[in-house]
């Protein structure tokens, strides 16, 4: 659901929640009925009444539509074979940018996103580098592994390869020695 229909939502429920309040209180009979039947007696014949009706319905459909309409989003890469189907979880592919991408000299972290769209899957990485590093070499270097490790592991070319470098760290990782 996008903000758009969010804010609908927020409005509609204000509304409704406000006739909802309205009928508690008339049942209650703290609101006399002959208030209501003078403002349903006032509405009648009136175009205005209908145009917010006719509002209230459109809104309701949209947001019936845009609740049971849900963007599946394929959480699998399916590879059909002679043999059958293999299935490769987006979660997967995530684990493997990111080994790759941690391997790349300069790197001091990164957080993976891989997404499923009409031209392939792309790849967003958000980066730490070092401060020794330089930068464009660093990300091109990263950008050529993550695709030739995905394309050899995965079989599949990646439609794109984002970079964003989130942080500029100047901490010096200390090499544990094995003995």
């Amino acid at each position: 659901m996008g903000i758009f229909d969010r804010i609908i939502l927020s409005i509609y429920t204000f509304f409704l929640a406000f006739i909802s309040l309205g009928v508690i209180l008339l049942a209650l009979r703290l609101i006399p009925l002959e208030f209501v039947l003078t403002w349903i007696s006032y509405m009648y014949g009136q175009w205005e009444a209908s145009l917010v009706g006719a509002v209230f319905f459109l809104v309701s459909v949209r947001l019936l539509l845009a609740g049971v309409r849900s963007k599946r989003v394929k959480s699998m890469l399916i590879h059909h074979t002679e043999m059958g189907d293999v299935q490769v979880s987006l979660r997967a592919i995530e684990n493997l940018v990111e080994k790759t991408a941690r391997h790349i000299r300069g790197v001091r972290g990164v957080d993976v996103k891989v997404s499923q769209s009409d031209h392939g899957l792309k790849v967003g990485i958000k980066a730490v580098v070092s401060l020794d590093g330089n930068i464009p070499s660093i990300t091109a270097e990263m950008q050529d592994a993550v695709h030739k490790y995905i394309k050899n592991t995965v079989g599949v070319d990646l439609a794109d390869v984002k970079i964003v470098v989130e942080n500029i760290s100047n901490e010096f990782k200390a090499r544990q020695r094995v003995e």
